[in-house]
């Protein structure tokens, strides 16, 4: 039997599991999906048991550059793997976050090239955001509560630190509102334009940037359906076969969306 997991801290919650075990009873593998739930300084006495014991795995907070040391090939230029796959005996590193991104972002939007997209946050999560969508051809932009991080982001990737623009799109990868006392947007910025807003976390299914972006007129989406794409994709990767990815992705969808 195969042995796959996901990796992290504090992600007892994840619907990971449930999302591989789907796709692999569909094709028919015969292979398990574990929570490898390590807390925040566990990795570097656990790197050694997880790749004796596991054929793969996915990487999510708050390892996914941390892990980068712990390879011997990353497959990808970004700053961060969220998939590793044994391989003849080495670990290798990849990301499939940029493309579930943009496979799920498009499955509301449709094409994205030349809109005005503002990104909220400027960490990890927002990286492979804005990746996706540079290379998609839109016109980006980004907001961060601490101005230098939102310029060297900026600066990597030829965009705007956003400067009052009115967004088509809003692409949230912060913590707003979440507190209950937070507003959802920062100051200042103007949803009039905003035709579709997204969320990158999935619980809850409707935040507070939802809610507000809704009221606005937007079309709103959590971050359930990148998930379930940066998922298929690593299955990819795992077993080293292509995939009906948006054949599974409607049929996980319609399994784990009550």
């Amino acid at each position: 039997m195969l042995k796959y997991g996901v990796l992290g801290s504090g992600i007892g919650y994840t619907l990971s599991p449930k999302i591989h075990s789907i796709v692999f009873d569909k094709l028919g593998v015969n292979a398990s999906y574990d929570v490898i739930d390590l807390p925040t300084d566990g990795l570097p006495s656990e790197i050694k048991r997880l790749k004796d014991e596991y054929d793969g795995f996915n990487v999510t907070k708050p390892f996914k550059t941390e892990i980068i040391k712990h390879l011997d090939e990353v497959k990808c230029s970004l700053g961060a793997v969220n998939t590793v796959r044994r391989e003849n005996g080495t670990f290798v590193g990849y990301n499939t976050d940029v493309k579930g991104f943009y496979l799920s972002l498009t499955h509301m939007t449709g094409e994205i090239k030349g809109q005005s997209i503002l990104v909220l946050g400027a960490g990890g999560a927002s990286e492979a955001v804005i990746s996706a969508l540079v290379t998609a051809g839109a016109d980006v932009s980004v907001n961060n509560r601490t101005t230098v991080k939102a310029v060297a982001l900026a600066d990597k990737y030829r965009i705007k630190v956003w400067n009052g623009e009115k967004p088509t799109v809003i692409i949230n990868a912060t913590s707003l509102g979440l507190d209950g006392i937070s507003n959802p947007l920062p100051n200042g910025v103007d949803t009039s334009e905003c035709k579709y807003a997204y969320d990158l976390i999935y619980k809850p299914s409707e935040t507070p940037f939802m809610t507000f972006c809704k009221k606005a007129g937007a079309k709103v989406s959590n971050g359930l359906g990148m998930l379930v794409y940066q998922a298929i994709l690593a299955d990819e990767i795992f077993l080293g076969q292509s995939l009906d990815v948006d054949g599974l992705y409607e049929e996980i969808m319609k399994i784990i969306v009550e």
